[in-house]
């Protein structure tokens, strides 16, 4: 009788971990899908964000990018997610439009963890969230070419003073300025509801 019961312990408690291992590996499978889903949408979007406002720049020069930004931006964005069943967003600690301000505490902790990470050297690589009714993909932005710096870099250095007049007035608040190549902008935050 008791050879029974431990064998039947031993089952039990070996299948627990079977079902664990098999939630695990469910769950990676789900987080992989969603990396390579999430990046495709995030090159798309940023893509077009970067052509449009490159052919802002040629068009009328960094006033007429910023007006671009201002109005336009938001538009394409939600275009592209309802295109993609998603909800697209850039969120930054330094933010330029207040609507980028980060709203969840996820969105803060990933943020910091890339500016981390960043500020160290390390390379800092797209994260996958699983939740209950959603599922949410960050991806960072660098600052990797110069001409992201003609608005967003050292007021007086890289940004004219014609273009920061411009910015303080399509955006009082703004933080997003001062930043040098490679550093941490922001990230990419794409929402996958269940």
């Amino acid at each position: 009788m008791r050879l029974i019961t431990l064998f039947l312990i031993f089952l039990i408690i070996s299948s627990c971990g079977s079902n664990e291992k098999k939630a695990s590996q469910k769950e990676e499978s789900i987080k992989q899908e969603y990396l390579q889903k999430g990046g495709e949408i995030v090159n798309l979007t940023q893509s077009e964000l970067l052509k449009n406002v490159s052919n802002a720049m040629k068009k009328g020069g960094p006033g007429y990018a910023i007006d671009f930004c201002n109005t336009r931006a938001m538009l394409l964005k939600d275009s592209l997610s309802r295109l993609n069943n998603c909800q697209i967003r850039r969120i930054a600690i330094k933010y330029r439009n207040p609507a980028d301000m980060p709203q969840t505490k996820t969105e803060e902790d990933q943020l910091s963890q890339y500016q981390h990470a960043n500020q160290k050297g390390d390379s800092i690589k797209p994260k996958v969230y699983l939740f209950d009714d959603r599922i949410e993909y960050y991806q960072p932005i660098l600052i990797n070419k110069g001409s992201c710096l003609i608005c967003h870099g050292k007021p007086g250095k890289q940004i004219a003073e014609e273009t920061l007049e411009k910015i303080k007035a399509r955006y009082p608040n703004d933080l997003a300025t001062g930043f040098a190549l490679n550093d941490f902008r922001g990230a990419w935050k794409i929402t996958f509801m269940k």
